[in-house]
């Protein structure tokens, strides 16, 4: 049977797989926690590839396989499978040899695929568990804006073109999830601070001007996660990470580095961490280091922490990871996982005649022929109010109180669900007080969209880790409308239905270009309004 593993979207779903023995256990071994550094300069072109073993990060990286030649300023990129490094050149010329490593079977000698459709050196890759993005770099002149696409089912053809970054540059960095990627950076000096944004689903496309790095920069690297990248070196010891749900914005300054500046190093990591390895620490390069430092994502503004070191000095390698996003199929839920029974929490209402209710009820997935429990209340009596949340919390904010007039509000309660028998906490407030809204969003962001009182069209962002601030305005919804519903996955989210009309139109958010007007998507099958709405990964 397929691997069940690879469509998982809800930890219920993961819990019902486990009760019924159909869920694998993730382990070391069996979702291949490691990154791989290969190539690079050392006291001379290397080919080796070292493996770092993300539970054991202390420890020396061991020797695995080889490249098929010396190689230095290359790029790679892979899935949960195999890992591709292209590019580069051992002096001169450039090349556009692909290599592939069988994550699998890591001591025999990287196999030979692609190649490029350009030879080329100091580019930068990124790519999603079907495939991989290669762009800009030199040739070594003129600079490139040539941005390869290689098919990981297809390996052995040569890469097709895409649709160019904006503009041509070499020494970039490159990250990104499944759905995007990310090019920061990149040569001529001193150093460009601009970030193209790839969307994997139109590559033809010329690559869209997202926010600018805050520093401008070449010689960099990058890593991330589903929902921020970070980007490090390139002559500044300072970190600066990218928004992929804002990411029109300035990356914002993060921690520094302990040096003075660093150049050509190699980053790569999984969901939980960001790993930094070797580079050179003044400008002629003299400074060449083996260190491997770790970034915390989830702390990210805390000097970074010493772990082991590369076999030797080395610098103008690159790296990439089998439990990246776009490696490991089931990265997202983090490493180490356990599954708990999860539960659903209703909250709220009116029971006629005016009664309003600020109670909250407990669904017991993995029970749920039981009457529901009844759990710790919100903070006020509501009703027409709509609820989001992560794994660890869940947000219920507008709707309507009892009250003379029935005034809506704009008040946001936070359910802990590892503490839920007592009240729920106030929050931030949402930008304006609405009922008959609705509510979707991802592990980092909530949304709450439309509403009434006036009619709104207005979506509103909650910022989780910072939820006691107001919520942040988004790009609006397409129309004005109330009584609507939404679901979503982690990388949208969708708005259907609604007053006043009824309508049928459903607006799609994209949550890394959230401050852009909604996008029409395809109708309901009929006009309607006061509906509900659920959903998983791939459909609502």
């Amino acid at each position: 049977m397929a691997d069940v593993r690879t469509n998982i979207f809800g930890i219920g779903e993961v819990y019902e797989l486990q009760r019924d023995g159909l869920w694998v256990e993730k382990n070391r071994e069996s979702f291949r926690e490691y990154g791989y550094f290969g190539g690079g300069r050392g006291p001379s072109d290397l080919s080796i590839v070292e493996r770092i073993d993300y539970s054991n990060d202390t420890t020396v990286p061991s020797l695995r396989t080889v490249l098929s030649r010396e190689r230095r300023v290359l790029a790679a990129t892979g899935n949960s499978n195999f890992g591709y490094f292209g590019g580069g050149d051992n002096f001169a010329p450039a090349l556009s040899i692909v290599d592939r490593i069988n994550y699998s079977n890591d001591t025999s000698t990287a196999s030979v695929r692609g190649p490029l459709s350009l030879a080329r050196n100091a580019l930068a890759a990124t790519g999603n568990s079907n495939f991989g993005w290669f762009g800009g770099g030199g040739t070594p002149s003129p600079d490139t804006n040539r941005v390869d696409r290689i098919d990981y089912s297809n390996d052995t053809s040569t890469t097709s073109v895409r649709g160019p970054l904006s503009l041509a540059r070499n020494a970039l960095a490159a990250t990104g999830n499944s759905n995007f990627g990310w090019f920061g950076g990149g040569s001529p000096a001193p150093g460009r601070t601009t970030v193209d944004r790839i969307n994997y689903s139109n590559d033809t496309a010329t690559t869209s001007v997202r926010g600018t790095l805050g520093l401008a920069r070449s010689n960099l690297s990058a890593t991330g996660n589903n929902n921020f990248g970070w980007f490090s070196g390139g002559n500044f010891s300072r970190i600066e990470r990218v928004n992929y749900s804002n990411d029109t914005t300035t990356a914002s300054t993060r921690t520094t580095r302990g040096y003075s500046r660093t150049d050509f190093e190699s980053l790569t990591g999984n969901t939980n961490f960001g790993y930094f390895s070797g580079g050179t620490t003044d400008a002629a390069a003299t400074g060449i280091i083996s260190n491997i430092e770790r970034i915390d994502y989830s702390n990210d503004t805390v000097s970074l922490l010493k772990k082991g070191f590369l076999s030797t000095n080395k610098w103008v390698h690159t790296a990439t990871s089998s439990a990246s996003f776009g490696g490991s199929p089931v990265s997202y839920l983090g490493a180490p996982w356990v599954a708990t029974a999860p539960y659903g929490y209703f909250g709220g209402g009116y029971t006629f005649p005016g009664l309003y209710h600020s109670t909250v009820d407990r669904i017991d997935y993995s029970n749920d022929t039981e009457t529901a429990l009844i759990k710790g209340p919100l903070s006020l009596n509501t009703r027409q109010s709509k609820a989001t949340g992560n794994s660890n919390f869940g947000y219920f904010g507008g709707g309507v109180i009892p009250a003379a007039g029935l005034p809506p509000t704009s008040i946001i309660n936070r359910i802990d669900y590892s503490n839920d028998n007592g009240t729920a906490s106030i929050r931030g407030t949402l930008s304006s007080s609405r009922k008959y809204l609705a509510a979707t969003g991802n592990s980092s962001y909530g949304y709450f969209g439309g509403g009434f009182f006036p009619n709104f069209s207005t979506v509103d962002r909650i910022d989780y880790s910072n939820d006691i601030a107001t919520a942040s305005v988004r790009g609006p919804l397409s129309l004005a409308r109330f009584i609507l519903a939404a679901t979503g996955n982690s990388n949208f989210g969708y708005f259907g239905g609604g007053n006043p009309g009824p309508k049928s139109s459903v607006d799609r958010i994209d949550y890394s270009n959230d401050s852009a007007t909604a996008s029409v998507r395809g109708p309901l099958s009929s006009s309607t309004y006061g509906l509900l709405a659920t959903g998983n990964s791939n459909f609502g």
